[in-house]
């Protein structure tokens, strides 16, 4: 699947996932989960060194199907091989601040029209979407640590000095994205996408010019995490998931847009639920079979759900619950 069809299928004018899609995507996920080997972790350049990027490997439809997942309640997203496992015993949990990545670019001006970035992130790929406030013409800026494939029909250009390539995709029964990319400076690669009006090779070209060093926080924050968990990968500011470097246990906050009242229904393997404060704000923890599942309420009627394997404590997880942030 190239940048073009994720775009079109997952982005943010994609249509709400089915009940069979979601089905199958835990379906896909557990099997996953189950059966796969831990990847070899490989030495990133670029991004990593040099605006501080923490991240790991991940297909981008491992955090389709997670967030699906997460949105319907069925809890996988925080199981940890190590307790499926008998010869490997997990070890003592020591919580440590954690920083997140910063986008490094902005769009400067920010052409009329188009909302604030939304952040996603997955493989060598840390992505700003801007949406446009009629719902027809958006803007992708990218930035990745190698150089990223090449996408439909292509030509040479100049970008800020710099050799690129303009090319323009029309996916089947889809609309026409054009983009641009480039070496912004060595191991940071760049490309800026526009449709709908902004799917031209004149207005893509224009845009990469207004791009500028301006790092740009996140708004789903995680300010605590296990010592040696890194980002594993995040989808439009709503889902976030962490990853021990030396196991499969996973980590995630998924922000949904009220608090469910029947947490003992909703979550897989759900065995008590009990009553917990969050920063003075009353919140649900549940033990599961296999990890907790804290909910905790926000003040605009939103709530944020936090999955966290169950070797660490409860009191643990709700640490690392009192030091999420959700919001600009």
């Amino acid at each position: 699947m190239n940048e073009i069809t994720l775009l079109q299928q997952h982005g943010p004018d994609s249509a709400p996932a089915t009940e069979s899609v979601l089905n199958s995507a835990r379906h896909r996920l557990l099997t996953e989960i189950a059966g796969a080997a831990t990847e070899p972790r490989q030495r990133r350049a670029g991004l990593h060194r040099q605006h501080g990027i923490q991240r790991a490997r991940v297909l981008a439809m491992t955090v389709i199907a997670a967030s699906a997942l997460f949105v319907v309640s069925v809890v996988v997203g925080g199981v940890n091989s190590a307790e499926q496992s008998p010869d490997r015993t997990p070890t003592a949990v020591t919580l440590v601040a954690f920083q997140m990545p910063v986008f490094p670019l902005a769009l400067d001006p920010m052409p009329a029209g188009l909302k604030a970035p939304s952040f996603s992130l997955h493989d060598s790929r840390f992505l700003a979407v801007h949406q446009d406030t009629a719902g027809e013409s958006d803007v992708y800026l990218s930035v990745y640590d190698r150089r990223p494939e090449s996408l439909g029909s292509t030509r040479p250009v100049t970008v800020h000095g710099q050799p690129g390539e303009l090319s323009e995709n029309r996916p089947q029964n889809g609309s026409k994205y054009v983009s641009v990319s480039w070496e912004r400076e060595p191991g940071q690669w760049v490309r800026v996408t526009g449709q709908g009006r902004f799917g031209t090779g004149a207005a893509v070209l224009a845009l990469a010019d207004t791009v500028v060093e301006r790092p740009q926080e996140v708004p789903l924050q995680v300010h605590l995490a296990p010592a040696g968990w890194d980002v594993f990968a995040f989808k439009g500011d709503t889902i976030l998931t962490l990853k021990d470097e030396n196991s499969d246990a996973t980590m995630s906050v998924q922000v949904v847009g009220e608090a469910s009242s029947d947490l003992l229904g909703t979550v897989v393997g759900a065995q008590e639920v009990g009553r917990v404060e969050v920063n003075d704000r009353a919140a649900h923890l549940v033990r599961a079979d296999e990890i907790w599942f804290l909910q905790v309420p926000l003040a605009d009627g939103s709530a944020f759900n936090l999955q966290a394997p169950r070797f660490m404590t409860p009191d643990q997880v709700v640490a690392v619950g009192e030091q999420v942030t959700v919001g600009r």
